[in-house]
């Protein structure tokens, strides 16, 4: 009888504990599909590994309604989407988000950064950690950085050979607006335009490049009409930002959060690495169809960087002029960097 008891005793327990189990349902969208890194990695390892840890150490279920390529939010839409409530999870390429990102969007400031996508990552990592200014910037707009993510090295996909500063003069590139100045210095012409537009633009004629990752060479089938690459040295950026609503968060139990916020670091770190690999990947591939790939020469470089040594003062005043304290966290970052090991091709004073 003993024995029943006790056994009864340890269902109500089960019982118990199940009846407060609950339900959360997170929507997660952006205007990029999975074929770059970066979704993918939160449409597969974040989404997984959150359900996954959340079921196993709290006894809830997580359940992510995904939203992709645009269907909820375009490239530019994905803070606004999460400030109105339209996502609780949103990616953003925030070079497209200038207004409300523009703090977020430091490493697109100072040019000719660092190539390695893991060494941009840990930088991006120890800055959102360090530097709390990141974080507050994005409270007006009810959103929070959950991962801060890099790019890809980026380089530039074009209809013609090239490997001079020079050979770009007059072309027209295809890019997102915050790099146009990049561009302006070297008397290309920059067209803004999001990267599922950059194929037509190139098969149009409306641009004769596309400032991209090699990968879109592939994902976004430019080597169809772009037959040279250009490996120009502009890095890997700290670009890509998963931002999660405030309001959803405070609805969360604390232990969900803290999970969400583990594996979202996890996933940060993972984007590098797989970064850095499919970089390495697809280059080799393209060679091996009969692609050229270029690389920049470090004079050229060089010569390209010192036209755009400006860059970082100017922006670094504007968004000072804003009250954010941009000229401090452009100092910081070009420190980290180079506490991690990388020499700018120029000095930036700022």
């Amino acid at each position: 009888m003993k024995a029943f008891y006790c056994l009864a005793a340890a269902a109500l327990s089960v019982a118990m504990s199940s009846a407060h189990a609950d339900t959360f349902r997170l929507r997660m969208g952006g205007g990029h599909t999975t074929g770059l890194t970066y979704v993918k990695v939160y449409d597969t390892f974040f989404a997984d590994e959150v359900s996954k840890r959340v079921k196993e150490r709290t006894g809830h279920q997580v359940r992510f309604i995904k939203a992709w390529g645009g269907s909820v939010a375009k490239v530019d839409g994905a803070i606004e989407a999460v400030q109105n409530g339209t996502l609780d999870i949103g990616l953003s390429p925030i070079g497209f988000e200038q207004s409300r990102a523009g703090l977020l969007n430091y490493s697109a400031y100072i040019p000719f950064t660092t190539p390695d996508p893991t060494v941009q990552a840990a930088v991006s990592n120890r800055m959102i950690k360090e530097v709390p200014a990141l974080q507050e910037s994005m409270k007006r707009y009810n959103s929070y950085v959950l991962g801060a993510m890099v790019s890809e090295a980026y380089g530039t996909a074009t209809t013609f050979d090239w490997n001079t500063v020079e050979g770009l003069k007059g072309k027209r590139i295809a890019l997102a607006g915050t790099n146009a100045p990049l561009f302006m210095a070297v008397d290309a012409v920059p067209v803004t335009l999001g990267i599922g537009e950059h194929y037509q633009a190139m098969q149009t004629g409306l641009a004769d490049g596309s400032l991209f990752y090699i990968s879109g060479m592939e994902a976004f089938k430019l080597k169809e009409v772009a037959k040279y690459f250009n490996k120009s040295g502009f890095g890997s950026l700290s670009t890509l930002v998963a931002f999660m609503s405030l309001s959803t968060r405070e609805k969360l139990p604390d232990e969900v959060v803290a999970i969400i916020d583990e594996v979202a670091l996890e996933a940060a770190v993972k984007v590098g690495e797989l970064s850095k690999q499919r970089d390495q990947d697809v280059e080799a591939k393209l060679k091996s169809e009969g692609i050229t790939v270029n690389t920049l020469p470090l004079e050229e470089r060089r010569k390209w960087a010192e036209a755009v040594k400006d860059l970082p003062v100017r922006a670094a005043k504007e968004l000072d002029g804003k009250g954010f304290p941009a000229t401090e966290v452009f100092k910081t970052y070009i420190r980290f960097l180079e506490e991690a090991g990388y020499t700018f091709p120029v000095d930036y004073q700022l």
